[in-house]
């Protein structure tokens, strides 16, 4: 499966970190209009919401085409509301990481310092371009979708486990950000958004798995 090219729309990040301890990053609560460069110009619509606090049973998984498609709306992400950063240490997990949940209970997420241990997945999502579906017993259907992050890379997959989940995950308010070990996530209604640095990132909800 090729990966789709896609056109990112460049806006400077004014959430920055003093270095990549947890004290620095989300210590201001003011609130900003930055975005990540990845925020793709489209996403689909809001999420549904549920109950179910449960990590993500299956998985470990980019932006969408720039051209108008059908169905997509322009997200209000990257103009209108502003976007407060939060402390990550609210979301502390053990062996130094941070993890949390969307709102809806659909993405969960967590953010660490060594291999593998920082990407997001969703119970329900798209199957993302490039992603790794083939792990019987298990189907496409039966896993969930999501992304791994490491430094200026996103790499797609599809997940028969609980990658990142972490316990009494803690949700991530909408229009909040959270920044931990140089990666930046973006609670947003559309989607969860997180940046990888250099230009790269993902998008993530029950409408799109999307990355670059």
């Amino acid at each position: 499966m090729t990966r789709n090219r896609i056109r990112t729309v460049v806006s400077a990040l004014a959430i920055t970190c003093a270095g990549l301890a947890l004290m620095g990053c989300g210590s201001s609560d003011a609130p900003t209009d930055a975005m990540p460069s990845v925020i793709p110009t489209k996403v689909g619509g809001a999420p549904t919401a549920s109950n179910d606090a449960s990590p993500p049973v299956s998985s470990v998984q980019p932006p969408i085409s720039s051209e108008p498609d059908s169905g997509s709306v322009t997200t209000p992400s990257t103009e209108t509301t502003p976007i407060t950063p939060v402390d990550p240490t609210r979301y502390a997990a053990i062996n130094n990481e941070v993890g949390w949940k969307s709102p809806s209970g659909n993405v969960y997420c967590k953010l660490g310092s060594t291999e593998f241990s920082s990407g997001c997945q969703a119970t329900d999502a798209p199957v993302p371009d490039g992603a790794d579906c083939d792990k019987p017993p298990f189907s496409a259907d039966e896993m969930s979708k999501g992304f791994f992050l490491d430094p200026g890379r996103v790499t797609p997959m599809c997940f028969n486990q609980g990658a990142f989940g972490v316990e009494n995950a803690q949700p991530l308010k909408y229009n909040t950000s959270i920044s931990f070990n140089g990666y930046t996530c973006y609670s947003r209604v559309e989607a969860m958004i997180c940046d990888a640095g250099d230009g790269h990132g993902f998008v993530l909800s029950m409408q799109q798995a999307t990355w670059n």
